[in-house]
């Protein structure tokens, strides 16, 4: 399993990504806009051995492109999103001849995912809770496309997005999915089982009663 934090919080990066293995940070113009960031600082915050998703902003074929290696030159290990939509599926198959790895983003059906990769997407990000809210089933179309390119030998990989709950991505991971992205609320809870914490404290403090020592001491 990879776990990539979705967040443009420095904190939270900074708080998570080393510590825990977390695969990169990914993030989006909305993410960036609700936590303050600035694109330079956050890629500044970002360790160096980690990949970091930055997402372009223009949406005529040129723009994108121009965007997408003004991103990559900030930096190694930057990947570039590109919304999957008509010009990014064109400006993906460009950037493709030119060997250079994107993620098509905002992937709301099977048929999307295909064409993206059909195109030469390193990554597709399908938004599970967002195609759950148009009143269709985001697991089932994830697994669906996960399924589709592993079955046809696909070297696209899926990284599932948008998430609302940890039942979610506990269905996701149960049916095969094996790269997701989580925001720092939801990466906070899978880092951190209150239980566990409880559990770990009782055998402390069991152990404190019994040689009145909080830590073990071999003598």
């Amino acid at each position: 399993m990879e776990y990539y934090l979705d967040s443009a919080d420095y904190g939270k990066i900074k708080e998570y990504v080393e510590d825990f293995n977390i695969r990169g940070v990914t993030c989006n113009p909305t993410i960036i806009i609700k936590d303050c960031a600035e694109i330079k600082k956050l890629v500044a915050c970002v360790p160096e051995n980690k990949e970091i998703f930055l997402q372009v902003i223009s949406e005529d074929v040129e723009g994108i492109i121009r965007e997408t290696k003004a991103l990559m030159a900030l930096r190694e290990g930057i990947i570039v999103k590109i919304p999957a939509t008509r010009n990014g599926f064109k400006a993906i198959r460009l950037l493709k001849e030119e060997g250079i790895k994107t993620l098509a983003t905002a992937i709301y059906s099977v048929q999307q995912a295909l064409m993206a990769a059909n195109c030469g997407a390193a990554y597709v990000a399908p938004y599970v809770n967002r195609i759950c809210n148009l009143e269709m089933d985001g697991i089932k179309t994830t697994l669906q496309i996960d399924h589709i390119l592993k079955e046809q030998g696909s070297e696209c990989k899926v990284i599932a997005a948008s998430f609302k709950n940890m039942n979610q991505v506990n269905e996701l991971m149960a049916g095969g999915i094996e790269a997701v992205t989580v925001g720092a609320d939801l990466m906070g809870k899978i880092i951190c089982s209150q239980n566990a914490e409880d559990a770990s404290h009782d055998f402390v403090d069991a152990w404190e009663k019994y040689t009145g020592k909080r830590s073990l001491v071999l003598e």
